[in-house]
């Protein structure tokens, strides 16, 4: 005795939550990783600054390092990768806070304030982190809103470029083959 499926509101309504949760935890991974991948630059950035000669001193920081971490994490973290991150770092300088090891422990705590079902009405909404930043005037803070893919391609543009197609990649949602598509057809 199979029902036939027709629409169900209920089943529906609770499939396109499920498929949102999903769609926005893979993307909170991807940004996690743009993150992740700039704050790595800036440490390798900076301690090669730290070094005498620096291209010398900084292949052999980026191949012992990547012999570590791939050792310890997997593919990932090849020499060329982590060029990339340092490469990344140099590209957009100053664009971000740093990541901390533990945000609880640097930032203080914002009252949750929204729920899933609606708006507090005993607590007004808290300013995000960032707003909480740009507000005070500690930082420069533009977030990241590509994937890492992304950025790697962008990383290779000239700044004026890199900017009109970061900023054209993010208004129109453009997948990696879609940029790469508009760049070859030269709109800039």
């Amino acid at each position: 005795m199979s029902k036939r499926q027709g629409s169900n509101p209920l089943y529906d309504g609770i499939r396109s939550l499920v498929l949102s949760a999903r769609q926005s935890a893979a993307r909170g991974v991807d940004l996690l990783q743009v993150y992740t991948n700039y704050e790595i630059g800036r440490r390798i950035v900076e301690q090669e600054q730290q070094g005498a000669d620096r291209a010398q001193y900084g292949k052999e920081i980026l191949l012992d390092l990547a012999a570590r971490l791939t050792g310890e994490f997997g593919n990932g973290f090849s020499r060329s990768n982590l060029e990339y991150m340092r490469r990344f770092f140099l590209a957009y300088p100053g664009r971000v806070a740093p990541i901390f090891q533990t945000a609880s422990g640097q930032f203080p705590a914002f009252p949750i304030s929204q729920t899933v079902s609606g708006i507090s009405a005993h607590t007004p909404i808290s300013q995000t982190l960032s707003g909480e930043l740009q507000a005070s005037g500690e930082t420069t803070y533009k977030p990241f809103v590509l994937s890492w893919s992304h950025y790697v391609f962008l990383i290779g543009l000239k700044p004026e470029a890199r900017d009109f197609y970061e900023i054209e990649a993010a208004q129109q949602g453009w997948t990696l083959r879609e940029l790469r598509r508009q760049f070859d057809a030269g709109s800039v």
